[in-house]
């Protein structure tokens, strides 16, 4: 299985580089071309000063001399017009293509299911971020490749013009070094999807505790996940310095061959001139030529790092774009009826899709049931009070929010309400107090103060049944811990009373007396809290991230 799944991922990653390649071709040709001109003009400048130096230069004939100072005006702009427009075209390519792989795993990503949905969040923003950018370097290697491979056939060309065994002798060393290069290819390909795994790893773990920062503060867990972010980030330092490594050792080896290759054309162009086979002009002209070699060794170096790193993101990339999976919502589309279970006396927790969500809420309401049902187990409640998702404050005393403008029956009943909430330091920090003024909408207020109010309102009407959805998302872990046991002990301290919550906090499930967890599929799993956590991935992934 494991040799299975790596030769699927190597045929994914061919497969998407040549997708990217062909995607682009129009770019990718015009680039390439581009650059070979740019290449070849920069490899023909020694021939054009060995020129200028034996017809104008050694003779002293002013019309020659204009003519090849014209000449290389000439050849320099070629060569800097190519490369401007190699650089444009090859840009444009690669922004252009990085977003149209991002598109594609983005509308990926929206599936549901399959290998994609069994990834962490982190990992899936790294591959639909840095892998992404690396794949699309895949134009860039290409076109390098070609202006690299024509420079050195230009000056090889060159040298066999100038002498036949000077020629052959350099072109055997360019490449023996070429080949050798070529062969840590394999080895900076493994390093670079080493590094790319390591930071994906981080990268989930880190967005998992951004996510879950409110569990992770509830339940005083900030030590233990400092520990687990450290191992896993000097792990992905430590891929990094491999990869690293890798690069700097290839690097190294280039520019080692580019300076064999200078000194072994030094040498041999010396002792031909020495020999008097070849005259002043020529000399100087094989020796930039093999100088000049150097360049496009160095560059055949970068773009084979680039054509690995290319590669290794290219895997990763077509993993998740051929991850099975549905659309989300395809699956529960059309099939039987879902059944929410509530309890008639007790606290029932409800975790669902936004989907099955909306419709819970519609039934609640007193709405007929359509292909979601809500099931009360015990007597069903004589009246449901449905809170609003996004419940508003208006204009007036804090009083006049919580009672909706009817006098107090009971302060203290009112009391008990703000303290449940936790929204008794809200009013007892006003001068005021519960006759203070608020703007329209609670704007005088935070987030999380409005949201306590909001809760306290609720919790004052004391309804048979009480449906909350995410009362406390704007709360910090400390501030909802007091609240989520502050409502569990205003509801069901005493007398019969039915209260729903529904959400995704693990706080606020802890202190339900059962869970209803709807799956993407419809199917309806019961339980409390901590056993769905242990039996049910989908579970533990919707409320912990």
């Amino acid at each position: 299985m494991g040799r299975e799944a790596g030769i699927n991922s190597v045929g994914n990653a061919a497969r998407i580089r040549r997708r990217v390649v062909r995607r682009q071709r129009g770019r990718v040709a015009g680039a390439s071309l581009l650059l070979m001109g740019h290449q070849t003009c920069e490899a023909l400048v020694p021939v054009a000063l060995g020129l200028a130096i034996d017809q104008a230069v050694a003779s002293g004939e002013i019309t020659a001399l204009a003519l090849a100072v014209g000449g290389l005006v000439v050849l320099f702009a070629a060569l800097n017009t190519c490369y401007r427009w190699f650089a444009r075209f090859a840009q444009l390519a690669v922004i252009d293509e990085a977003h149209a792989l991002r598109v594609e795993l983005g509308a990926r990503l929206l599936r549901v299911g399959g290998t994609a949905a069994a990834r962490h969040r982190g990992e899936l923003l790294t591959i639909a971020s840095s892998d992404a950018d690396q794949v699309s370097r895949a134009v860039v290697w290409i076109a390098g490749l070609a202006g690299s491979v024509a420079a050195l056939g230009v000056s090889c060309a060159v040298l066999v013009g100038i002498d036949v065994r000077l020629g052959l002798l350099l072109i055997v060393t360019a490449v023996v070094t070429t080949f050798g290069l070529n062969l840590l290819s394999p080895l900076l390909a493994r390093r670079v999807a080493g590094q790319q795994e390591a930071l994906a790893a981080a990268s989930a773990l880190a967005t998992d505790l951004v996510t879950g920062l409110r569990v992770v503060h509830g339940l005083r867990a900030e030590e233990t996940a400092v520990r687990r972010y450290r191992t896993v980030s000097r792990a992905a330092e430590a891929a990094g310095i491999r990869s690293g490594t890798a690069a700097s050792l290839q690097l190294g080896v280039t520019v080692l061959a580019g300076t064999v290759v200078l000194v072994v054309a030094v040498f041999a162009a010396g002792l031909l001139a020495v020999e008097g086979a070849i005259g002043i002009g020529a000399f100087v002209a094989a020796i930039g030529a093999a100088q000049f070699i150097a360049e496009p060794l160095s560059g055949v170096g970068m773009y084979l790092r680039f054509g690995a790193a290319a590669l290794a993101s290219s895997g990763r990339v077509g993993d998740v774009l051929d991850a099975e999976g549905e659309p989300a919502g395809a699956a529960r589309a059309e099939g039987a009826p879902v059944t929410i279970p509530l309890l008639a006396d007790g606290c029932t927790g409800v975790v669902a899709d936004p989907q099955v969500v909306d419709e819970v809420l519609e039934v609640l309401r007193g709405r007929e049931p359509g292909r979601v049902r809500v099931e009360w187990k015990g007597d069903p409640p004589a009246q449901v009070h449905v809170e609003p998702v996004r419940a508003h404050l208006f204009a007036g005393t804090f009083e006049d929010n919580l009672t909706l403008g009817r006098p107090a029956d009971s302060p203290e009943r009112l009391r008990q309400a703000l303290v449940a909430a936790g929204a008794d330091e809200v009013v007892d920090a006003r001068p005021g107090g519960l006759l203070e003024p608020l703007r329209d909408r609670g704007l005088s207020l935070s987030g999380g103060q409005r949201q306590r109010v909001v809760l306290a309102r609720a919790l004052h009407t004391d309804p048979p049944a009480l449906v909350l959805t995410e009362p406390t998302t704007a709360l910090d872990p400390v501030t909802e811990q007091a609240v989520a046991e502050g409502v569990r002990g205003h509801r069901h301290g005493a007398g019969s009373r039915a209260t729903v919550v529904i959400t995704t906090s693990p706080i606020l499930l802890d202190r339900t007396d059962h869970v209803v967890f709807a799956r993407s599929t419809g199917e309806v799993v019961i339980g409390d809290h901590h056993g769905l956590l242990d039996s049910e991935p989908d579970y533990r992934r919707r409320v912990l991230g």
